[in-house]
């Protein structure tokens, strides 16, 4: 595959599917919100599928390393978007979108490695469902990565303003 490929997907994804959504968000929510809300909630997911084996199941820890590990990723992951939070202002480029490009694409073909997985292993019905939380847990994490790379909206007056010299505009042409 061609580097120019994977920045067409991946710009396709962000400007095609994510950005009309990040658009049309309400004036209170930001895209920023929203995918640390994605990212927080793949944690919260994490937490579900390390635990909940070894409660109703009665797992060990040492049954769950991979667990363990991913959930441990997460957290660090999730700690450090925020610190990422200062970068992204209103009116100016937003720096996550080419900073987190590679991030974004493995973390797509992880997900789409761990759908296809999980539809064609044949798992005992016990691990079923930890599996598709699993699963959830990776589709949040990356709804929520190019939530954060979506290009933030400009300031609301900044908006009027552009709205009201475009109505100017329309009406200065009509008239000649």
């Amino acid at each position: 595959m061609k580097e120019g490929f994977l920045q067409a997907l991946d710009d396709f994804i962000l400007d095609r599917l994510f950005q009309p959504v990040a658009d049309r968000l309400p004036e209170s929510v930001s895209a920023w919100s929203v995918g640390i809300n994605f990212e927080l909630g793949s944690v919260i997911l994490q937490v579900a599928c390390l635990f909940a084996p070894l409660v109703i199941y009665g797992a060990s820890i040492s049954e769950s390393v991979e667990s363990v590990l991913v959930l441990l990723c997460s957290i660090v992951l999730f700690i450090g978007f925020q610190r990422f939070r200062p970068l992204v202002r209103p009116g100016t480029l937003n720096p996550l979108r080419p900073l987190m490009f590679s991030l974004r694409l493995i973390c797509l073909a992880f997900l789409v490695y761990e759908t296809i997985s999980v539809l064609v292993s044949s798992a005992s019905p016990s691990m079923w469902l930890w599996n598709r939380l699993g699963l959830l847990s990776q589709l949040a994490f990356v709804t929520g990565l190019y939530f954060m790379a979506c290009q933030p909206r400009p300031p609301g007056g900044e908006r009027r303003a552009e709205k009201r010299l475009a109505e100017l505009r329309g009406v200065a042409t009509d008239g000649i």
